[in-house]
Formats: C-alpha cells, sequence, structure tokens
C-alpha cells in the first residue's frame, strides 16, 4: 500500500459506542504501517496505533475479536470500491429519512447505500451516533429500493435484523445502528434524536 493511501483513512474522535477489535501483534513500527495491516485485512474498517500496539477494529464475526470502547480510531472511508464516507456532525435535534437524504444532498453527496462487504460493515462501526439512515425503503411489492431514486436493492443487503425487527406495516425506511449494527425499519416519517447521518461521495477513478 503506498503512503498516499493513508487518505482514504480519517479519525474519528468522541466514541461512545462499542467496536470489536483484534490485536496485530508486536512491531508494528508506524501508523503507516498499522494501516497498511487494516488494508491488507478481509474484515478490517480501521485500526488504533501507538508505539507498542496496532489494533484493528473488524466485523464481529473474526475469530478472536473482543469488543471495546475507544475515544478515537482511524476509520477505513473507502466504502464499497468507489465511494468515500462522510459522516455529518451529530445533529443538535431529531431527524428523519426526508432530512437525512436532503442533507446528504445538499452538499452534493448521496446518502449512504448498504454495506456490500464484512470491510464495509467494521468501517460503519466507527460512528458518534447510535443509528443511522440507509438509502433503501420497502416497495409495496416486499421488495427493496433506494429511497432516493427507487432503484432496486437486492434483499441479500439485508444480513441481519435487530430484535423486534422488521415490524413491516408502515414502517418502510430502513437504518443500521445499535452495539450488534443490525438493521431495523421505521416510519419514513419518524425522527429520532439518535440517528446520524451518514453521507457517500464518488471516489476519483
Amino acid at each position: 500500500m503506498a503512503v498516499g493511501e493513508l487518505i482514504l483513512y480519517g479519525l474519528v474522535t468522541n466514541l461512545t459506542f462499542p467496536i470489536w477489535i483484534v490485536q496485530d501483534g508486536a512491531g508494528v513500527a508506524s501508523q503507516v504501517a498499522c494501516a497498511a495491516r487494516c488494508h491488507q485485512h478481509y474484515a478490517c474498517g480501521g485500526f488504533k496505533w501507538n508505539s507498542t500496539s496496532c489494533r484493528l477494529v473488524v466485523h464481529l464475526s473474526v475469530p478472536g475479536a473482543v469488543q471495546r470502547t475507544l475515544p478515537s480510531v482511524f476509520r477505513l472511508n473507502s466504502y464499497r470500491t468507489n465511494y468515500i464516507l462522510n459522516e455529518l456532525p451529530p445533529p443538535s435535534g431529531a431527524v428523519g429519512p426526508p432530512d437525512a437524504l436532503n442533507k446528504c444532498q445538499n452538499k452534493g453527496m448521496d446518502l449512504l447505500p448498504y454495506p456490500a462487504t464484512l470491510k464495509d460493515r467494521a468501517s460503519l462501526s466507527i460512528r458518534q451516533t447510535e443509528r443511522f439512515y440507509v438509502d433503501m425503503k420497502r416497495a409495496p411489492s416486499g421488495k427493496y429500493v433506494t429511497l432516493s431514486s427507487g432503484d432496486p436493492v437486492p434483499n441479500s443487503a439485508i444480513f441481519e435484523w435487530g430484535p423486534n425487527n422488521p415490524a413491516y406495516g408502515s414502517n418502510l425506511c430502513i437504518g443500521l445502528g445499535r452495539p450488534e449494527f443490525v438493521y431495523f425499519d421505521f416510519d419514513c416519517s419518524n425522527t429520532s434524536p439518535i440517528t446520524g447521518v451518514m453521507c457517500v461521495y464518488r471516489a476519483l477513478q
């Protein structure tokens, strides 16, 4: 990995939600080397480095991963190969899915598409709010489409529902969150003070 690729990582501070980490062993000489270890790991979404250790933030399914709460880590902001993550500051009040979509579009970005890989899911576990909205909703047919344009979303995008979800009925919009990092559905007109806004913009090809 080239040194310049470190720009794909961004420092995320004021973290209060647990993440899953593995110790990558001693002898990682620099922050750049620790970032390279994360880049090469199939399920790493961020890292925490100091002079004695390199800890990788991984998906909870990784053998040996332990749950920890760290105040700050570097997050892999490269997302689904062609996007860059941009988490907006935690909202001062309650926001709903249309608000989140508008906030992203007003900044020339898109609302977060569903995570496609374990690396994506590990990256999204590093966040400043308990939940965030995804560019997805349930259509009348029961299939999933994007909230922004109505384009089809594969049903396989839903990898796990949270407790008591899906509720169906009028709960058509979709979000991700909780410490377990799972999907939940809710009424699209609802607003929440604990749900943040994660946007993406397209990486230069």
